[in-house]
């Protein structure tokens, strides 16, 4: 009985699925087999199952790379504190003084060398030089206020009057066409072009009203529109250009005692007579001609104007002031 059990055992373990050989023979059916179709993806493939996390973990999201998505990356701080000085140091040395500015200095200058030079030789004849500067000082700062509050209040005049006359050029294009036209005729014809070119170049003007009246403002009243910093800058530079004339001639009262008040006019004299010399020449050497002989001769003609203006002004003024302080009793 044990052997028949032990048979039906071993039996049932070969006979539980097909062998190998049966499977390897048998055949496919085709026709119970979907097909993998990967084009219209009709079935459940493994592309549809990975995760839109796991995408975007691989970097591979909607067909873009996470490169792609990336912000582009901004200087540092400090680099773009550098490149702003940077800027800055460049646009200082490319600097270049206007040619207002300039005649702003020198009417800053000439006045500061002329005016405290007479004040200072005429209290001199009081014979003390505490009274030399105080006075001198306190007519110095006086007159560097004044002069850059009238220079700024002269340019800002200005910027008001061609306000004013652009508003006043805007109303005839408007209103009067005809007369604006006539002007660009007027302004025109001396230069030879015809009736027809005018004509042409009037029209063409009309078309835009700005262009009309930059052109009128340009070409019939000659006027260029003011720098909006051109007050601040008209101040600042009339009333430096005063204190800096102004204390050359009070140099030398700092120097001495103050009973050798004498001494300090004679050294003022001597020194207002070389830098109002040097002064005139390079003022004129600024304003002359290119002709290197004319502008020279014409540059010692200028220095020594300014030598006769600022000593007749401190002759006069000494003589003022003595005249007086012995008319009067003590």
């Amino acid at each position: 009985m044990s052997l028949v059990l032990l048979k039906n055992l071993l039996f049932s373990k070969r006979s539980s699925g097909p062998s190998r050989k049966a499977i390897q023979t048998a055949p496919i059916n085709k026709a119970t087999t979907p097909p993998l179709n990967f084009e219209n993806h009709q079935g459940t493939s493994w592309i549809e199952t990975t995760s839109s996390v796991d995408l975007e973990a691989q970097g591979i999201s909607d067909g873009k790379s996470s490169m792609a998505t990336e912000s582009p990356k901004q200087p540092p701080a400090s680099t773009s504190s550098r490149l702003a000085a940077f800027e800055k140091f460049k646009a200082f040395r490319t600097f270049r003084p206007t040619p207002r500015m300039i005649s702003d200095a020198i009417i800053g200058i000439s006045d500061g060398m002329t005016v405290p030079f007479a004040l200072t030789a005429g209290l001199s004849s009081l014979g003390t030089t505490r009274i030399v500067v105080l006075g001198g000082v306190a007519e110095l700062v006086a007159g560097m206020i004044s002069m850059g509050v009238g220079g700024a209040l002269g340019a800002r005049a200005e910027s008001e009057g061609y306000r004013a006359k652009v508003s006043e050029t805007m109303k005839l294009v408007t209103r009067s066409s005809a007369e604006a036209i006539s002007l660009v005729h007027d302004i025109l014809r001396p230069y030879g072009f015809d009736l027809a070119q005018r004509d042409t170049i009037a029209n063409s003007l009309m078309q835009s009203t700005d262009r009309m009246v930059d052109y009128l403002m340009r070409f019939h009243h000659q006027e260029r529109q003011p720098d909006p910093s051109r007050p601040l800058a008209c101040g600042f530079t009339i009333g430096l250009g005063y204190a800096f004339g102004g204390l050359i001639p009070l140099i030398p009262y700092f120097c001495v005692e103050r009973h050798q008040v004498w001494r300090a006019l004679w050294i003022s004299v001597g020194i207002m007579i070389f830098a109002l010399f040097v002064f005139g020449f390079f003022k004129t050497v600024l304003l002359a001609e290119k002709d290197q002989d004319k502008s020279t001769r014409k540059a010692c003609l200028g220095g020594l104007e300014m030598v006769a203006i600022g000593g007749g002004a401190a002759a006069i003024a000494v003589g003022v002031v003595h005249g007086i302080n012995s008319n009067i009793p003590a």
